[in-house]
């Protein structure tokens, strides 16, 4: 806060500096030289704040502040230029590219309605290279427009021709920005788009009073410099008093809100803005129009295919979430009836089988209450995780409930389908669980059933999971019904074991 009292301070100070060398040198002898310096230190402190309020702020805030104050800086370079030229007059043929950057120090400003509130700053996103790219053309074309094709009488000044559709232009920033304020809902992105539209409103506002109004026949000195100063002081108190939201909205309907399609129209500013000046670009180098819509035409392309694949990304894990358990990483309860109801319309065309395999873990909510649900959750993994190691590529394994697996088995009788419950009933019998320094012991009931058509699917359940409970009321850690093979429990203490430690 300290520092930015002082810049406030410092800025004040240069603006009254400014006043004074207005009221007493004006246009006349060293006054441009002495205007055009104390504005160049204006925007050096422009910049500066723009690079500190960034620096406080987090994710979109940072964004915008960088933005802003790349755009400063090549206000600054123009007004450098601007002092260059008042100490050696003999540079003045360079007037032009102190112009340009004059009338379009803002595109990187400009950038900032391509922002997207809900990503995070510091990565390098194509997106947003490609945005750039689309910039860097405008500016082409902008030149191309403004500047090769018109024949201005002052190099440093635009060509009478060119003024209306370069406030149009302008005009089009501004609308945008105010548009984009009223369109977010967070409050960060809200606040800047509003100000520094309002900004720019005002900024076009005073240049246009300088071509149409009382500042066209004005020199570099006269009092209207000091219009000018008050714009740079602006966005520098903005800068200063910027805080950063402690809480952001990210509701889901913020979200929604958001990401309508009226959102998505900003990203077709830079290329309209292209092709509308290459018409006129157009009549008289086809050549260059043609490159520069070519070009332009690429770019936007380019992020149309980047879109579409970061699209397809998102159905395929929207499509994984809504088919997988979020703890196992298992086939949900949805997904795995959907396999089970598959694999029946399979075997009843082909008359296979498909067996069913109900498993539950016995005294889970000992665990849960002895050693807490996080160690539960542990547990219940790690026991996913063994049974999906012993199926067989083609058989399938879903979460039925809190602690109930369903295991799908293709083509799987009820002499196979009880081998391999017995299989995973073992695998599991024999892991050693350690969990906050003590043994805990796990094991599965399982039940089994066989059919071979769609229309028995609940009679199919129905047997499974009776069977289930005849393995839970018989003693636990077996396999139901028994097919007249021995009990498997606890004979299998030389089977290798797995340890785990939680």
């Amino acid at each position: 806060m300290l520092r930015g009292r002082t810049i406030v301070l410092a800025a004040a100070m240069l603006f009254v500096a400014h006043f004074a060398v207005v009221v007493s040198i004006g246009p006349a002898g060293k006054g441009p030289t002495y205007s055009d310096c104390i504005q160049f230190a204006l925007g050096l402190l422009v910049m500066v704040s723009a690079v500190t309020a960034a620096r406080r702020s987090e994710q979109f805030s940072r964004s915008f502040w960088y933005l802003c104050a790349g755009a400063y800086v090549l206000w600054l370079v123009a007004q450098g230029l601007g002092v260059y030229m008042d100490l050696w007059p003999s540079a003045r043929p360079m007037g032009w590219i102190t112009n340009l950057l004059f009338c379009f120090w803002f595109v990187p400003l400009a950038m900032a309605m391509f922002l997207d509130p809900d990503q995070g700053a510091g990565a390098l996103d194509s997106l947003i290279a490609l945005d750039f790219v689309q910039a860097v053309l405008v500016c082409v074309a902008a030149y191309l427009y403004f500047f090769y094709l018109p024949k201005a009488e002052n190099p440093s000044e635009l060509a009478h021709s060119v003024w209306a559709p370069y406030f149009a232009g302008y005009g089009f920033v501004v609308i945008a920005f105010l548009l984009r304020a009223l369109f977010t809902r967070q409050s960060a992105p809200r606040m800047l788009f509003g100000r520094f539209g309002t900004l720019l409103g005002l900024s076009g506002f005073i240049d246009a009073m300088f071509y149409y109004g009382p500042g066209r026949s004005l020199k570099t000195g006269a009092w209207f410099d000091l219009l000018w100063s008050a714009m740079l002081i602006v966005p520098l108190t903005m800068a200063v008093t910027w805080k950063q939201p402690e809480a952001p909205e990210t509701t889901l309907e913020t979200s929604k809100r958001e990401r309508r399609i009226r959102t998505e129209i900003f990203y077709l500013f830079y290329p309209l803005m292209v092709l509308f000046m290459s018409l006129r670009i157009a009549r008289e180098r086809l050549g260059l129009a043609a490159i520069v819509v070519f070009l332009s035409f690429m770019c936007s392309s380019a992020r149309l295919l980047v879109t579409q694949s970061r699209l397809v990304r998102t159905q395929d894990a929207l499509r994984r979430e809504a088919s997988r358990d979020s703890l196992t990483g298992l086939w949900n309860r949805k997904a795995i009836l959907e396999i089970l109801t598959r694999e029946l319309l399979r075997s009843q065309r082909h008359s296979n089988p498909v067996g069913v395999i109900m498993a539950d873990v016995d005294h889970f909510k000992m665990v849960n209450d002895s050693r807490g649900h996080a160690a539960g959750d542990l547990v219940l993994r790690i026991i996913a995780s063994e049974i999906a190691a012993v199926l067989r590529p083609y058989d399938s394994v879903g979460r039925y409930g809190g602690e109930e697996f369903l295991i799908v088995t293709p083509a799987c009788g009820p002499s196979e389908t009880w081998d391999l419950a017995e299989r995973v009933r073992e695998c599991v019998a024999n892991c050693s669980v350690v969990a906050n320094g003590a043994s805990v012991s796990v094991s599965l009931s399982l039940g089994v059933a066989v059919a071979s058509t769609a229309t028995e699917l609940e009679t199919l359940l129905h047997e499974a999971d009776t069977a289930l409970y005849q393995a839970k009321n018989a003693g636990r850690n077996r396999v139901e019904p028994r097919l007249g093979r021995a009990a498997a429990a606890g004979t299998a203490a030389a089977a290798i074991q797995s340890k785990f430690w939680l």
